[in-house]
């Protein structure tokens, strides 16, 4: 069996991908597309209304995890 890290080159050489794993390639939104991304009124009450739902339910840490991960605009 190989070492995870021996199989993650492996496969990124065989996909010869190792230009997308790269941070040069990150840009950030124009204003006009940052405009677009904020979230809309239907998108921000139904986050508020995950997060409500999950703090009567989950532990706060968990709770703070989720946000961090944006999961309250994925669900």
């Amino acid at each position: 069996m190989t070492e995870d890290a021996h199989w993650q080159q492996e496969l990124m050489d065989a996909l010869h991908s190792e230009d997308v794993f790269s941070s040069t390639l990150l840009v950030s939104p124009t204003a006009e597309e940052a405009a677009f991304l904020k979230p809309t009124q239907a998108e921000s009450e139904r986050a508020v209304g995950n997060l409500r739902a999950w703090r009567a339910y989950l532990p706060a840490p968990c709770v703070a995890r989720m946000i961090d991960d944006g999961w309250q605009w994925s669900t």
